[in-house]
């Protein structure tokens, strides 16, 4: 019998893997709404057609002496329809796919797990899905496919090509400010809010800065208005995954980005008593109109009247910051500084679940020193021909405490947010301040439409 082909793991797949056969296990989600209801057939065939083009992704988890690692799998994924909660776990066991596809009326969803692709990696697999099913389902010949990789640019572990030690810099560190309250984190909550991607784009340009920029500022804000007096000394700290094929010649659809980070402290400026009045409710507002009051500071035998800092200015703050943080010096060393604990000689020479619980110790760590999450995807484009056949695109994955995901299609924005909190007045601030700007939009939570205007 032959050989079967097996894989390495990739630096972020080494980390994810010390998850395998827990309860918690890092899975993202792209779905689809498409303009009728799903054809489960023709799905199966759009689903033969994307694994034939990324075999990569058919492909089991298997325990080595020294480090898991993948082996393909010559067994035939199946669609099914959704009837799991969103981002279930996808390792149960050696014989597990490490990805999934199901249905619910019109959409379509993809389910992946950390441990083979990341999130850029993986909508290539998600597109040649929708690519092959609409042709089919709508009748839609001759669409070439827009992912042009060799196979071993598909596999490729770019971590250990662009790896250069001299480059690993040293970790800074600061204050964070960690959210409080219960959670839940075997039953985290999902959303998706879709808003119109040109309006954001315009109140971002109204600011000078760009959407990401835009919307990092608006989450700083709707984070600060649940602090309390006593934390504002610490820093709002917003994890950011940048993409590191922008940065290397990859075409890797397996995990290839590093972690970025822009921080925030809350400050506050001196407001006359007509700024006060309407610093709440005016287009520039940081909050919901609670938090954001003007507030009276005694100093030198006068009162000053004090308000946060409007969106605006932090959106300006956060442009600046993401132009060093998003700089090649900057990601590649937080690269380096990744890929060296794994070469680590004392780590190498562990057994795998010495390596596991290192890991897994390492990640926990790193959760702790962040207060929230933004991963923007960016535009999702198919071609033209397709893409009249889809209404949206989402994308979510599992939280480690509060994350945001973002991505468009068209006009359509959607900001994904799975959380861990049992409080939610983070969101419902985050969706005040992005009306107060008059950018209302839709939530979908579990399955459940509730319409969110400037009321909201």
């Amino acid at each position: 019998m032959a050989r079967r082909t097996w894989y390495r793991l990739d630096n972020i797949g080494k980390f994810y893997s010390s998850q395998a056969g827990r309860s918690s296990q890092t899975v993202f989600r792209y779905s689809a709404e498409l303009a009728d209801d799903i054809d489960p057939d023709i799905l199966q065939h759009a689903l033969d057609h994307a694994i034939a083009q990324f075999p990569s992704f058919n492909v089991h988890l298997l325990n080595g002496m020294f480090w898991h690692y993948l082996e393909q799998s010559d067994g035939r994924p199946l669609v099914e329809p959704e009837h799991l909660p969103i981002c279930s776990r996808l390792h149960y066991g050696p014989k597990s796919m490490l990805f999934r596809v199901s249905y619910f009326r019109s959409r379509v969803n993809l389910e992946v797990s950390h441990i083979i692709s990341d999130g850029r990696g993986a909508i290539n697999l998600f597109k040649s899905l929708l690519h092959a099913y609409i042709a089919e389902r709508y009748d839609v010949p001759g669409v070439p496919s827009d992912y042009d990789g060799s196979d071993s640019d598909k596999a490729e572990n770019s971590f250990d090509k662009y790896y250069e030690k001299d480059k690993a810099g040293a970790a800074p560190g600061t204050k964070i400010y960690r959210m409080a309250g219960p959670i839940d984190r075997a039953a985290p909550t999902f959303m998706e809010y879709h808003v119109s991607a040109s309006k954001v784009l315009g109140a971002a340009h109204q600011c000078g800065v760009s959407l990401t920029s835009y919307l990092i500022a608006a989450i700083l804000c709707a984070i600060r208005d649940v602090m309390p007096s006593r934390a504002r000394n610490r820093a709002i700290r917003v994890d950011i995954p940048v993409d590191l094929r922008a940065f290397f010649r990859s075409e890797t659809v397996r995990n290839f980005y590093g972690m970025t980070y822009v921080a925030y402290t809350p400050a506050e400026i001196e407001a006359d008593e007509d700024s006060a009045k309407t610093s709440a409710t005016s287009p520039d507002a940081a909050g919901d109109g609670q938090q954001s009051a003007a507030r009276t500071a005694h100093g030198n035998g006068m009162g000053r009247l004090l308000t946060d800092e409007p969106l605006a200015d932090i959106a300006r703050q956060v442009q600046e910051q993401l132009g060093h943080a998003t700089s090649r010096e900057r990601v590649e060393s937080h690269m380096n500084r990744m890929i060296a604990l794994e070469k680590n000689p004392v780590l190498r020479l562990a057994p795998s679940p010495a390596k596991d619980w290192v890991l897994e110790l390492a990640r926990f760590i790193a959760d702790r020193e962040t207060t929230t999450t933004v991963s923007n995807l960016g535009r999702i484009t198919l071609d033209e021909r397709l893409a009249r056949h889809v209404r949206s695109v989402s994308f979510l994955t599992t939280p480690a405490s509060l994350n945001f995901t973002v991505c468009s299609f068209g006009d359509d924005l959607s900001i994904g947010i799975s959380t861990i909190y049992h409080d939610l007045n983070v969101i419902k601030n985050l969706c005040r301040i992005l009306a107060a700007q008059g950018i209302s939009g839709r939530m979908n939570i579990a399955g459940v439409h509730v319409e969110k205007g400037e009321s909201a």
